[in-house]
């Protein structure tokens, strides 16, 4: 389960995670400023029953940061090509935050290429979001607000995790040395000032009637203690997804997959190899 370097067809370079074999294929899909690493609580486990692939989406982690819009499109065209690149015709996809909205956005004109999908804590399910997450988009001062400095990342965290044990030494190091990398204050003020404004989260009439056709059997996870997106926007995900459950987490943040992997990935598990007959 080495990670490896590839170049997709878009052309840009990322670095993946393919636990192969002959199992149905789930593809991972992280959030803002998160890399592979996100995953490592569930991945072995889920890697027992399926094969696994996780990829850095291009702007984050060891993967190319273009200049790019890093809005809505620009992700859904990076889960194609990683798809593409790898010659997957249809997958169980699983996101996170940013990765989660990435997949209803991927089903606009990609429904087909979709089993099943896990949602965890997706943004545009309800306007409100934690200050924080708005201040980049403040007028001349938000490119700079919005900057991934240690410090930045540090706040971030402690939003994101519930459980400060939780926002790990070795969690917090990656991060740092992630957006160390030259071009990552844009990809992540870009993205976030793509998805935030000043009064919340932007494109939800849009986002909802993606996810109104979203003729896919979904699982929605959230954290009950998430603080980014908050849990009660889980009931507007299960009445606007045609074929949705969900499950909420206790002692969580917007992080499931890492603050509870026990649980998520058994979550996961469960809903996957029931669309198996398993």
């Amino acid at each position: 389960m080495e990670p490896y370097r590839t170049e997709l067809v878009n052309g840009l370079k990322t670095r993946v995670v393919d636990t192969g074999g002959d199992k149905p294929t789930l593809v991972l899909i992280h959030g803002l400023a998160n890399a592979i690493q996100i995953w490592d609580g569930i991945l072995p486990r889920l890697a027992q029953r399926f094969r696994v692939i996780a990829f850095d989406l291009p702007g984050f982690g060891e993967a190319d940061r273009p200049v790019a819009a890093y809005d809505s499109a620009f992700f859904a065209d990076q889960l194609r090509a990683v798809l593409d690149t790898l010659a997957i015709d249809r997958a169980h996809l699983v996101g996170s935050s940013l990765g989660a909205g990435v997949i209803v956005r991927f089903s606009d004109r990609n429904l087909d290429r979709i089993d099943r999908a896990v949602l965890a804590a997706p943004g545009g399910f309800g306007r409100e979001t934690h200050p924080l997450m708005r201040f980049p988009a403040l007028a001349l001062v938000g490119d700079w607000l919005g900057r991934p400095t240690p410090a930045n990342n540090r706040i971030t965290l402690n939003l994101a995790i519930h459980d400060p044990r939780n926002v790990t030494p070795e969690l917090v190091e990656w991060v740092n040395r992630y957006a160390r990398e030259p071009g990552s204050d844009l990809s992540f003020v870009r993205t976030l000032q793509t998805g935030v404004g000043l009064f919340g989260v932007r494109d939800r009439a849009g986002f909802e009637a993606l996810a109104r056709r979203f003729q896919r059997p979904a699982l929605v996870v959230w954290g009950r203690q998430d603080r980014v997106f908050p849990a009660h926007h889980s009931d507007r995900a299960v009445a606007l997804l045609p074929m949705s459950e969900r499950i909420l987490l206790d002692q969580c943040g917007h992080y499931p997959h890492w603050e509870q992997p026990g649980a998520f990935a058994a979550a996961v598990e469960r809903f996957l190899l029931e669309g198996a007959g398993t």
